[in-house]
């Protein structure tokens, strides 16, 4: 089971780092890759799984802002 806190904790970094990616910058691209990799391991879920709610998180996100 996941700690929702640190999952929460996860998600809020993760969609921060994502949505600066789309800056001409690849430190930002690495960046981002290697806080999810470590997040992912410290939730001990797949790296693809975690990125694909962080997506979604992402997604809820922007559409509450609009």
């Amino acid at each position: 089971m996941v700690d929702r806190k640190l999952l929460k904790e996860a998600l809020s970094e993760l969609v921060v780092l994502k949505n600066r990616v789309h800056d001409p910058s690849r430190f930002l691209g690495y960046l981002y890759v290697a806080a999810l990799e470590e997040w992912a391991e410290r939730l001990s879920v797949h790296p693809g799984k975690l990125n694909k709610v962080v997506t979604i998180r992402e997604a809820i996100s922007s559409h509450y802002l609009h």
